[in-house]
């Protein structure tokens, strides 16, 4: 399918594409030299990061070797600039006030285990007490430059429009602390020809739009406020059976519906061409125009208009026009809060998804992105940061129609969906590019039909059409985001009917980790999970306990502000009942998003375990064949981790968070288990409630049988006697 192209003004000199951001041809490769930080490893941009050094830096720019330790640190107190130091192991609190002490003001995290540093305001007796800080290097000026420079094959006319010109159309990041007037002042005096279009921040960066001729580009490394340097992404499109196959696969079958969530109270964010809002899945009966009154449209943040794809994927997310048919979205009672495509930069996009948040959507669905890179930038940082900052959301995109995974859907809060087939071959893939991220991480995520998808005509007032994408998937999936999310804020959870008193505000996590846990094997697609299916098709209705259901749900959401540091452990215990349901332990969390620059996504590093009654370990991740098995090795990168088994041991399963490294904040997570599983009774061995059973449990027992306390009375027949005594030595002697 075709794009249209609609030309805006974009400065006083150059026109760009509303679709599309500004692309730039840059003659020559940018250098990546050693400098004074130690040498840089030249870049590829389709390699995948295998095992991570601890004592390197992994930067865009390249791998730094900081292999040899260096020692000195007082010697950088009072010094002006901008250093990195490297410590010997995660982030902790007590790392983090030593440092603090000492008068070292931290800026972004950079891979392995480092950090931006300054060192004016330090004193050198207590720098030289840091014995944690293994390595420090000056910000070298060849790492400021993104090593694709010019080197993408940009593919619109606006943007061979500006190769002709010489004209480089770039992110500046600066860095935090930055003299932001100062910074565009050294811009604009590299060359008459510059112009800083914008300025920008996203939270506390301040980021620059710059448009520049190509000869001066690595110039701008030489700028002290400068951080990060980058080409202008390139935005393109991605481009009625799917409602049952997506909840229950099942022809016919729509339990999520027949339990009664259809999208009531939920917003869609939805960033896609425009929608025509005359079309009869949007149309308000009353004639009331987008805002607060209108059935369907909440807020048109653009001026109006119309297009096949906006109007299509729309549709397939929250259309409805009153039946039970091809204009029917996936969570049809909810409505949409629409704009159109972002500009290019980071703050454009990032302030689009504060918007909408603002204006209620929780869930938001893109089916466009950047098919000219797989790197970690601009955008992807956009999706990380606001999923980090408004944790109550999940962002979707559609992965890319090529055959590798490109931008922005590698980010890693991001909920990346492929398209399968429809029925009856549901069960194959249809299109979307294949993973792993450039630094090694699983994607794309979760499947949904995308081909000969049935939606919204634009150019009617109320007939349907088809087509086929990644574009398609995405919002159903969205759809079926905006269902799960109105199942916990209503109550269903946890006795599988609407209860208000059990309502809550799940996290964005939490949305993020139902859907993964919901989807099944592709069995088309050869290995699972798998770096072409992810973790497979969604079927929403395994994830959701309802009354009658045998399989069961237990969860638990923790927001970042009461979430762990580096070296804690929280277990939780959970009985499996039955072997009839597969047993399922998903583990997701939302990330920091990661430096400007930096070539490894990962800061903080959660770990799944799950303990059989037998003592068997099976760590998250480790599959083969389809299944969790033991051994293998600890996830690094990923937030989503799974354990997934088809003949768990009956009895009670331990499932364990660790704190392996939290460099940025404390950490929060979502856990959801599903299977033939129920919360363990009290543990009434451990009658001091401290969580051990030990000795103290029976001293205090004790105590309580001598007062004759009714909390002795163990084996329930109202009376405190000897066979109490025995009950509890019984429970004591087995744990609990």
């Amino acid at each position: 399918m075709s794009t249209r192209t609609i030309a805006v003004r974009y400065s006083s000199r150059f026109l760009v594409s509303a679709s599309a951001a500004l692309l730039v041809a840059v003659a020559g490769q940018a250098v990546a030299g050693s400098g004074a930080g130690g040498s840089a490893a030249g870049p590829n941009e389709e390699r995948t990061i295998g095992k991570v050094n601890a004592t390197s830096l992994y930067l865009r720019a390249g791998v730094v070797d900081a292999s040899v330790p260096r020692g000195g640190l007082e010697m950088l107190a009072g010094q002006a600039g901008r250093f990195v130091i490297q410590l010997d192991g995660p982030m902790t609190p007590a790392r983090r006030a030593a440092l603090a002490e000492a008068g070292v003001e931290l800026g972004d995290y950079l891979p392995i285990n480092s950090y931006i540093a300054t060192f004016s305001q330090a004193d050198a007796d207590a720098l030289a007490g840091l014995g944690f800080v293994r390595w420090h290097s000056p910000f070298d000026q060849a790492w400021k430059l993104a090593p694709d420079l010019g080197a993408r094959r940009m593919t619109t006319n606006d943007r061979l429009f500006f190769e002709g010109l010489g004209v480089s159309a770039l992110f500046v990041d600066l860095f935090e602390d930055a003299d932001v007037a100062e910074a565009v002042q050294a811009i604009l005096a590299l060359n008459d020809e510059t112009e800083v279009v914008s300025i920008g921040s996203v939270g506390t960066q301040p980021q620059l739009h710059v448009l520049a001729p190509t000869a001066i580009v690595e110039q701008l490394a030489t700028i002290e406020g400068v951080q990060f340097v980058e080409d202008a992404p390139e935005l393109t499109m991605r481009n009625a059976t799917t409602t049952w196959i997506i909840q229950s696969n099942i022809n016919g079958q729509t339990p999520l519906w027949d339990a009664g969530l259809h999208g009531e109270g939920q917003i869609l964010g939805h960033i896609d061409s425009k929608i025509n809002i005359n079309h009869c899945s949007f149309k308000d009966p009353e004639g009331d125009p987008p805002g607060p009154d209108h059935r369907k449209i909440v807020a048109y943040n653009a001026p109006l208009g119309s297009d096949f794809h906006g109007t299509h994927t729309a549709g397939t997310a929250a259309g409805d026009n009153g039946v039970n048919g091809d204009t029917r979205g996936m969570a049809y009672m909810a409505k949409i809060a629409f704009d159109t495509i972002p500009s290019f930069s980071e703050n454009g996009f990032y302030n689009m998804l504060v918007q909408h948040e603002g204006q209620g959507a929780r869930v938001h669905t893109n089916s466009w992105g950047n098919d000219g890179t797989t790197n970690y930038d601009g955008m992807t940082r956009a999706i990380d940061r606001f999923s980090y900052d408004y944790e109550d959301n999940l962002v979707a995109f559609a992965v890319t129609n090529q055959t590798l995974l490109k931008n922005p859907e590698n980010a890693k809060n991001v909920l990346a969906v492929g398209a399968s087939r429809d029925t009856p071959s549901q069960h194959q893939h249809c299109t979307g590019g294949r993973g792993p991220t450039s630094d090694g991480r699983r994607k794309p995520e979760v499947y949904a039909p995308g081909c000969s998808t049935r939606s919204a005509n634009s150019s009617s007032s109320c007939s349907t059409t088809t087509a086929t994408g990644t574009s398609m998937a995405s919002p159903a999936v969205s759809g079926i985001g905006l269902l799960v999310r109105q199942y916990f804020d209503e109550g269903y959870y946890p006795s599988g009917a609407a209860n208000g008193v059990d309502g809550f505000i799940p996290s964005g996590a939490l949305i993020k980790g139902s859907l993964i846990n919901a989807s099944v094997d592709m069995t088309g697609v050869s290995g699972y999970p798998s770096n072409t299916e992810g973790w497979g098709r969604l079927l929403a209705d395994n994830a959701l306990y309802f009354v009658g259901d045998t399989r069961m749900l237990w969860t638990m959401d923790v927001r970042n502000a009461s979430g762990m540091n580096t070296g804690e452990s929280i277990e939780y215990p959970i009985d499996v009942t039955g072997v009839g349901e597969q047993f399922r332990v998903t583990m997701v969390f939302t990330d920091p998003a990661a430096s400007s620059g930096a070539n490894f996504a990962a800061i903080n590093d959660l770990d799944l375990e799950v303990v059989s009654p037998s003592g068997s370990l099976y760590k998250g991740n480790v599959f083969s064949g389809g299944v969790s098995v033991t051994g293998g090795t600890k996830d690094d990168r990923n937030n989503v981790e799974q354990v997934h088994l088809d003949f768990p041991e009956l009895g009670t399963w331990t499932v364990r968070v660790n704190g392996v490294a939290v460099n940025v904040g404390t950490q929060g997570y979502a856990l959801i288990v599903t299977g033939e599983v129920a919360e363990p009774d009290d543990c009434v061995a451990d009658f001091n409630g401290d969580g051990t059973v030990d000795t103290t449990d029976v001293l205090a027992f004790l105590n309580a049988w001598n007062a004759g306390d009714s909390s002795a009375d163990i084996n329930g027949d109202g009376e405190v006697n000897s066979q109490d005594v025995l009950a509890f030595l019984n429970l004591w002697n087995a744990g609990c």
